[in-house]
């Protein structure tokens, strides 16, 4: 019968978010943090035994998640924790524009250099047009059979210059 009737989901509790202060959060970080160094319930990655929360960092793998929350710590106290390597490419690509003359914002892009990015390209079918060109300037297709040749004459000189490197 239970298999009938619509299990009611588990009691929910919305909480109420409101905003604080830099330093308050600050204060309520540095205090988590520092308990978070003898209680090891309080760590991220503790494991449970049956004496109770073990903490799994060690000396030579640190818990990153605590790492990372000692750097929002110090980015509350206004400490600069170095340069964002993003802005800092940004900023080097401005300054490169800047001295070659073209503004990011509105230069204008040399004609030549446009129409060609504008080409479309050639689809290839997996083999190319080989052309003939005769004494006189004339352009005549080469037939499958002398393609044939060629190639053939081609892969043996790669073979010789193979073997020629290999023995020496």
């Amino acid at each position: 019968m239970s298999a009938q009737d619509p299990t009611p989901l588990p009691p929910t509790t919305i909480l109420t978010t409101k905003p604080i202060s830099q330093t308050l959060a600050h204060d309520f970080l540095a205090a988590y943090l520092d308990r978070a160094t003898t209680d090891p319930a309080l760590q991220p990655n503790a494991g449970i035994s049956e004496h109770g929360p073990v903490s799994r960092t060690t000396a030579a793998a640190p818990n990153i998640i605590l790492h990372n929350l000692k750097r929002v710590q110090a980015g509350l106290a206004g400490e600069v924790l170095g340069r964002d390597l993003a802005i800092a490419k940004l900023k080097e690509g401005a300054r490169r524009a800047a001295q070659n003359g073209v503004d990011g914002a509105g230069g204008w892009e040399d004609k030549k250099q446009f129409e060609h990015g504008q080409e479309p390209e050639k689809e290839q079918n997996g083999v190319d047009d080989v052309m003939d060109v005769d004494e006189e300037g004339e352009t005549r297709p080469v037939d499958k059979e002398e393609r044939k040749r060629k190639k053939k004459e081609r892969r043996k000189a790669e073979k010789k210059a193979k073997l020629k490197v290999a023995d020496e």
